[in-house]
C-alpha cells in the first residue's frame, strides 16, 4: 500500500517537471525582451524587472504544467484514498475513473485546485532560487570564492526556495487533495467555503510540517540538480 499510485505518481510528475523547468527557461528570453519593449513603450521602468520577469514565466509554466499533472494526479489521490481503486492497477483504475467520473471532463474537476497549488509552487521556488542567486552573483564576487562555498550558497538558496514554496502550496494541495479524493460534482469552492466554515483558515495548512519535510527535501535536491544542468548545458539566470 506504500507505493499506492507510484505509476501515475511517476508518469504525472515526469511530464510536469520537464513542461516546468523547460518552459520556464524557454520564456525567460522572450518575456525579458516584451518587458523591456513594454517598459519603453509605456514610460514605465518597472515594467523591466528581472523579478517581474521570473514570475512570470514561473506562473505560465507553473499553469501548463497544472493542465498536463492534473489527471495523473486525480488518479493518484483516488488510488491512495480508496484501497479497493488501487487493486484496479494504473491503467484499469484510469480507465474506470474516467467513465465514473463522466469522461475526461471529469478527472479535470480538481484543476482549478491543482492551479491554486501549482502556480503559487512554481513562482515561489523558481523566483526565490534565481533571486538568491542574482543576489549573491552581484554582491559577491564568485569567481573568487571556492567551490565549496559556491555550492553552499546554492545549497541555501534551494533550502530557502523549498521551505516557502511549501508554504505557498499548501492550501492548494489541500484543496487538492480533498477535491480527488472524493466522487461527486462538488467544486473546488465549495470544498474551499466548507473547510473554512469548519476549521478556519487553519484548516488549509493542516499537515503543514509533513509538507515542510516532503516539499523541502525534495525542492533542494531538484534545485540542487537543475543548477548543475543549467551549468552544464550554458545557461545563466
Amino acid at each position: 500500500m506504500l507505493l499506492a499510485g507510484l505509476g501515475p505518481t511517476t508518469i504525472g510528475y515526469l511530464c510536469e517537471g520537464a513542461a516546468k523547468f523547460g518552459i520556464y527557461e524557454g520564456l525567460k528570453p522572450t518575456i525579458t525582451n516584451f518587458l523591456s519593449a513594454a517598459s519603453l513603450a509605456f514610460s514605465l521602468p518597472s515594467l523591466n524587472s528581472r523579478i517581474l520577469s521570473f514570475v512570470l514565466c514561473g506562473s505560465i509554466s507553473g499553469f501548463v504544467a497544472s493542465i498536463l499533472l492534473c489527471p495523473m494526479e486525480a488518479l493518484r489521490i483516488r488510488m491512495v484514498a480508496e484501497p479497493e481503486f488501487a487493486k484496479l492497477g494504473f491503467v484499469d483504475g484510469g480507465i474506470h475513473m474516467v467513465k465514473e467520473e463522466g469522461g475526461f471532463r471529469g478527472v479535470y474537476k480538481g484543476l482549478n485546485a491543482m492551479v491554486s497549488k501549482q502556480v503559487p509552487y512554481t513562482v515561489t521556488k523558481q523566483v526565490t532560487f534565481d533571486t538568491i542567486l542574482n543576489l549573491a552573483a552581484a554582491n559577491i564576487a564568485i569567481h573568487q570564492v571556492t567551490s565549496q562555498i559556491k555550492f553552499l550558497i546554492t545549497f541555501l538558496a534551494a533550502m530557502v526556495a523549498g521551505a516557502l514554496s511549501a508554504i505557498s502550496s499548501q492550501p492548494g494541495d489541500t484543496l487538492l487533495s480533498l477535491v480527488n479524493a472524493h466522487k461527486g460534482s462538488k467544486s473546488t469552492r465549495d470544498f474551499s467555503k466548507e473547510l473554512m466554515r469548519k476549521h478556519g483558515i487553519q484548516g488549509f495548512f493542516i499537515g503543514m510540517k509533513a509538507r515542510f519535510v516532503h516539499v523541502g527535501v525534495m525542492v533542494t535536491i531538484q534545485l540542487l540538480l537543475y543548477d548543475i544542468f543549467k551549468k552544464i548545458c550554458g545557461i545563466s539566470n
